[in-house]
């Protein structure tokens, strides 16, 4: 049959716990659903919190103004990490309307290939040090009026085309 835990007195709250060290079970078997329906839920913890499923975990909102944080105070090594690497099939999709990325550090990608598509927008490239591109070959194929401008502050600074190496080769 049905269990009711309640308080008809709004005021008074209801403990469901344990002063000692053991594990507070809330469920009999594997067949056993356990819904919390609330206004607010909180889960507080002095250490870990394992969250485990045999099948799919899903956190929704639905609100407007309703979003997820995900904060770590972890201050060296792996903060927060995401992990959809268990096979090479793994996808690890992000949809978003508007990504912003701010890092503090420094960002590395490592992929067999990249690819960067921005549609009929805009590809900035931006830095104020060095932009270094190294490559076996580089293919630039442009279809509208394109040009290479350097802007030159002070003596010395030169834009340099040039083909080395002793093989018969040109520009």
């Amino acid at each position: 049959g049905t269990i009711n835990i309640g308080h008809a007195d709004n005021d008074e709250a209801i403990n469901i716990g344990s002063t000692g060290t053991g594990a507070i079970q809330i469920g009999h078997s594997t067949t056993t659903t356990v819904t919390v329906d609330a206004v607010a839920v909180v889960v507080d913890s002095a250490d870990t919190i394992n969250i485990d499923s045999a099948d799919e975990i899903t956190i929704d909102t639905t609100s407007a103004d309703g979003h997820i944080a995900i904060t770590s105070a972890h201050t060296a090594g792996d903060s927060i990490l995401i992990s959809a690497n268990a096979h090479a099939g793994s996808i690890l999709d992000i949809d978003a309307g508007i990504m912003d990325i701010d890092v503090q550090a420094a960002v590395t990608i490592d992929a067999v290939g990249i690819a960067l598509g921005a549609g009929s927008g805009e590809l900035d490239l931006t830095t104020t040090g060095t932009l270094d591109v190294n490559a076996n070959a580089l293919d630039m194929d442009l279809t509208d009026s394109s040009n290479i401008t350097i802007t030159s502050s002070e003596a010395a600074e030169d834009l340099t085309i040039e083909q080395v190496g002793a093989n018969d080769s040109s520009i």
